[in-house]
């Protein structure tokens, strides 16, 4: 399967089940596509982590929505940094 295959199959049905299962998804139909955690911080130092699909060029992530802590709060946490 190809990846805009695999996209528009994820995109056929409403589905929300985190990043760590989207990635599964994706890396089980499309090859040579690996899991990659990518650590994040909020502005006042609290560690979370959001996994995404890649093939060591590129990144996809099929649920950009998780990417943020679960209590997040952007009044009090302000915003997101990567840190590599």
């Amino acid at each position: 399967m190809t990846l805009i295959e695999a996209i528009a199959e994820w995109k056929s049905k409403k589905r929300k089940h985190g990043c760590v299962r989207a990635t599964d998804f994706l890396c089980k139909r499309v090859p040579g596509f690996k899991p990659e955690r990518l650590t994040r911080y909020t502005k006042g130092g609290e560690l979370f982590q959001h996994v995404v699909a890649t093939d060591g060029i590129i990144r996809v992530d099929l649920d950009p929505e998780s990417d943020r802590p679960k209590d997040y709060n952007p009044k009090n946490d302000g915003d997101i940094v990567f840190r590599p």
